[in-house]
C-alpha cells in the first residue's frame, strides 16, 4: 500500500490547530480549557530574549588593520541604534559605510566586529479561529478545536492574515488601485484564479491587502514575494499555473466570510502541516464534521494531482495501480499508476509524483 501526500480541501470539516509560542519565549497561558475563543483573542503572551548580532565591520569597511575600526566608529559603547543606521564609515558620508542590520544597543566594539544586542520582543499570541479550547499546554499555548472549511496549498511566504474573504475584482488584483474598490480590499484575503506577477504583488504591498491566495507563482519573484508582509499562499505551485476549479469555487464561494490565512513554511525537519486557509462556520445541525482522514492509501477511483511535468498541476482520476514497477521514458523502473486525466488521455505517472486532495 502506498499513502501519497496530501493536501485538504473540505468545505464542511472539523478543525484541530495547536497555536503555541516560539520556543525560546517566557510566556503565560491566558485561557483555560473548555473555553470559548474568537479569531482575535489573545490565548498566550511572552517574551523572546535578546540575541546578539555580529557585524563584520572591519571586513565591510576593507580595513587591514582590525585596530583601525575604532577610529571609524560613528557610534559608541552603550548606545542605542536603529535598523539602518550608519555605525562606521567616514564621517562625511563618503566610502563604504557599515549600517546596523537590527535595532539595539552596541554591546562590544573591537577585533574588527560591532556586537549588538537586540531588544527583548513581546509575542501575543492570537486563536485564529472561532471554537473551543480542548487543551492547554503550560507556559506555551493551546489547541482549539473549529468547524469550517479547509483549504491546504503548497507553498507560502510565512506569513499570517486574518480578514474577509474576497474574490479578485473582474479587472484583477490590478484594478484595486481602483479608489471606488480600494476600501474593499483594504486587510482582505484576496483569492486570485491568476498567476501572480511583479505588478499584481506591487498592488497588493501598495494597497495594505492582508493576504492573497493565488495558484502559482514565477520562481524569479521569491524574494519578493518572501519580503511582503502581507500573507501569500500558492495552491498549484511555481511557474504558470491557473487555479483549479475545485479550490477556486470552493473558495470564491465564502467570499464575504472572516478567514485565517496561515502561510506556513515548512522547515527541512518540520512535521507541522502545509500553507492553509481556514473559513469558519457556524455548527450545523446533525452533529459534528468528520476531520480530515490523514491515513489514506492510494486506490483505484481516487481523485489525485499531479505535482510534476509535463502534466504538472493537473488533475486525474486513478485507474489502475499495476501490481509491478513500470518503465519510465528515462528507463526507470518504478511504482506507478494509470491516471486519467480531465483530457481524456490516459497517462502513467510514478507514485512519488500524485498527491491526494484528501477530504
Amino acid at each position: 500500500m502506498y499513502y501519497p501526500d496530501q493536501r485538504h480541501m473540505m468545505a464542511w470539516t472539523t478543525v484541530r490547530r495547536e497555536r503555541l509560542l516560539p520556543e525560546d519565549a517566557v510566556g503565560t497561558v491566558e485561557v483555560r480549557r473548555g473555553q470559548t475563543v474568537n479569531l482575535t483573542d489573545v490565548i498566550a503572551r511572552g517574551s523572546l530574549p535578546a540575541r546578539y548580532v555580529y557585524v563584520e565591520a572591519a571586513a565591510a569597511l576593507g580595513l587591514r588593520r582590525e585596530s583601525d575600526l575604532i577610529d571609524r566608529m560613528l557610534v559608541e559603547l552603550g548606545e542605542t541604534v536603529d535598523p539602518g543606521q550608519p555605525l562606521a564609515g567616514q564621517a562625511d558620508g563618503r566610502g563604504r559605510r557599515v549600517l546596523a542590520p537590527v535595532g539595539g544597543v552596541i554591546a562590544y566594539i573591537g577585533r574588527g566586529r560591532i556586537i549588538i544586542q537586540t531588544r527583548p520582543e513581546t509575542v501575543e499570541l492570537q486563536s485564529g479561529l472561532v471554537g473551543t479550547v480542548t487543551a492547554v499546554t503550560p507556559n506555551r499555548g493551546a489547541t482549539i478545536e473549529a468547524f469550517g472549511a479547509l483549504v491546504q496549498g503548497v507553498w507560502g511566504n510565512g506569513r499570517r492574515a486574518i480578514g474577509a474573504l474576497r474574490a479578485e475584482p473582474p479587472g484583477g488584483l490590478e484594478a484595486i488601485y481602483d479608489d471606488s474598490i480600494q476600501r474593499e480590499y483594504s486587510r482582505a484575503v484576496v483569492v486570485t484564479r491568476h498567476p501572480l506577477t511583479a505588478a499584481s504583488l506591487n498592488v497588493v504591498a501598495v494597497q495594505q491587502v492582508g493576504g492573497v491566495i493565488a495558484p502559482s507563482l514565477d520562481a524569479a519573484l521569491l524574494p519578493q514575494a518572501l519580503a511582503m508582509s502581507a500573507a501569500v499562499m500558492l495552491t498549484e505551485g511555481f511557474g504558470n499555473m491557473r487555479m483549479g476549479p475545485q479550490a477556486a469555487s470552493l473558495l470564491e464561494g465564502f467570499a464575504g466570510r472572516p478567514a485565517v490565512l496561515d502561510a506556513h513554511q515548512p522547515g527541512r525537519w518540520d512535521t507541522v502541516r502545509a500553507p492553509e486557509v481556514i473559513i469558519n462556520l457556524p455548527p450545523k445541525s446533525g452533529g459534528r464534521p468528520p476531520a480530515p482522514d490523514v491515513d489514506r492509501a492510494l486506490s483505484p477511483g481516487m481523485t489525485v494531482r499531479l505535482t510534476r511535468e509535463p502534466h504538472a498541476g493537473w488533475h486525474g482520476e486513478i485507474v489502475e495501480l499495476p501490481p509491478a514497477p513500470q518503465p519510465l521514458a528515462n528507463g526507470l523502473r518504478v511504482p506507478c499508476a494509470r491516471v486519467s486525466l480531465a483530457s481524456g488521455e490516459t497517462v502513467v505517472v510514478p507514485l512519488a509524483n500524485l498527491e491526494f486532495m484528501g477530504r
